[in-house]
């Protein structure tokens, strides 16, 4: 009762409130903070234990707390069933929450927030560490946030956050951390190794879509690198390697490796792979698998395997931030990273590269202001390329709840399918990755306005055969 008083059980998060009702549903919930409630108790106990060794050996020489705090660590690894490395991360990440995050760790405690979270908000609040009084804003927000959110939704908030709180600190911290840039290789026994590069996230960016938009180009037998496919060949794509942000004239990225004229199938009609696709000279690689070859071939000798090469970036960035009148960064379509005043300035200011852009917001005179491009209805099936940008700004990522795939990655489903008289309009379209697209297409993902009309209803919306 005692713990119930100062530890009161969470109820489900609402963003599953709609599994309240299913019986086994409901008793996995209650197992679920049950677990998480153990596992609190356990980490309070590890850390109880590491500060009495501490205090236990206070006069002693460093080294020697030094080592028993060593072991200490190490008694919880093999309680846990982890690493010493492991178990000093998940044992320092506790204590700083406990420490800097209070009504967070309290809600650890309740068994509301998973493991997985409280280390994440740990590492991603870090920055912080020296701010006592932001610490106690971003406590009392994640109380509210962190429950029921996955990890990386919970990592997206907080760095979007941060900067909110103190842009100067973001920079600063943005600007030490472009100082530890580095690339790190390490081979493994298995004839594989790996590489990781610590760079700017501008230039990351610009390096995934590049690499992405070649490899599904790639639909066909690798050719050498002196030759050019003659699909690209015949349509004059033009295959000189480009500046890491430039957009080559051509098909747009979602486009790229389809027929020339054949449109972008938003209604999950087609695959990036088809592994029963066995026509002579198809390429039976994954996209990942194409992705990297194409980036290993790139850094080892510079070819491109002629892919035409598309790095077409989404970014949202206030315009007094363009012009230098404000260091407020700019964040990706996703949500999900942050990108530098400075860094964002010099890609805007480069004359090589081609940039479409989109205002975001209301003018005062509404006659000098563009068409709203979301309310829009367009014929046809297909959304135009400008009504595809317009909805990857605003979702972000997949509309299905705890998904954080791109919206750049992701389908532009009908919410009431075409065929049913859906229009294709911003109010209509959402964005789905695959995987939930067939959930949806399925009936298991109801879309979050109304139930399509019945086939004859709303004869206003009633759509004239294609021809």
């Amino acid at each position: 009762m005692k713990d119930e008083q100062q530890f009161p059980r969470p109820e489900i998060p609402e963003r599953a409130s709609h599994l309240i009702g299913d019986e086994e549903l409901e008793a996995a919930w209650e197992s679920i903070i049950d677990a998480n409630r153990a596992t609190a108790a356990s980490i309070e106990h590890f850390l109880t234990h590491r500060g009495t060794r501490w205090k236990e050996t206070m006069g002693e020489n460093p080294h020697v707390r030094a080592a028993n705090n060593r072991q200490a660590n190490r008694h919880a690894g093999l309680l846990l069933g982890m690493s010493d490395q492991q178990a000093t991360a998940v044992l320092n990440a506790a204590e700083y929450v406990r420490e800097h995050l209070p009504k967070f760790w309290k809600a650890f405690r309740c068994g509301a927030i998973a493991l997985t979270n409280l280390r994440k908000a740990a590492v991603e609040t870090l920055p912080l560490i020296h701010r006592d009084d932001l610490l106690e804003i971003i406590d009392e927000e994640l109380v509210d946030i962190a429950p029921g959110k996955t990890p990386t939704e919970l990592r997206s908030w907080i760095i979007r956050r941060i900067p909110e709180l103190d842009m100067e600190l973001f920079n600063e911290a943005a600007e030490d951390a472009k100082d530890r840039r580095s690339v790190t290789f390490t081979h493994f026994g298995e004839g594989m190794s790996l590489v990781e590069l610590f760079i700017p996230t501008i230039e990351a960016k610009a390096i995934e879509k590049k690499v992405n938009a070649a490899a599904r180009g790639m639909n066909r037998a690798q050719p050498k690198d002196t030759d050019q496919p003659p699909a690209f060949a015949a349509a004059g794509v033009p295959t000189d390697r480009l500046r890491p942000h430039q957009v080559a004239e051509g098909p747009h990225p979602a486009a790229v490796g389809m027929g020339e004229t054949m449109p972008v199938d938003h209604d999950a009609r087609y695959q990036d792979h088809d592994p029963e696709n066995t026509t002579g000279g198809v390429d039976d690689r994954t996209i990942r698998q194409r992705e990297a070859d194409l980036l290993s071939a790139w850094l080892r000798d510079g070819h491109c395997y002629s892919a035409p090469i598309s790095a077409k970036i989404c970014v949202m960035v206030p315009q007094e931030t363009l012009t230098g009148e404000s260091e407020e960064p700019a964040i990706s379509a996703d949500r999900a990273t942050v990108i530098l005043a400075s860094d964002i300035r010099k890609v805007a200011a480069d004359p090589e590269a081609e940039h479409e852009w989109y205002t975001a917001g209301t003018r005062t005179n509404q006659r000098r202001a563009d068409r709203d491009i979301l309310s829009i209805v367009y014929n046809g099936r297909f959304a135009p390329e400008r009504l595809r940008d317009a909805i990857i700004f605003r979702d972000g990522i997949c509309q299905a709840t705890g998904c954080t795939i791109p919206a750049e990655r992701s389908d532009l489903d009908h919410q009431i399918p075409y065929e049913r008289a859906g229009p294709t309009s911003g109010s209509n379209l959402w964005a789905l990755c695959r995987r939930h697209h067939r959930l949806k297409s399925h009936g298991y993902l109801p879309p979050p306005n109304a139930d399509p009309p019945a086939l004859g209803e709303g004869s206003e919306e009633t759509r004239p055969a294609a021809a």
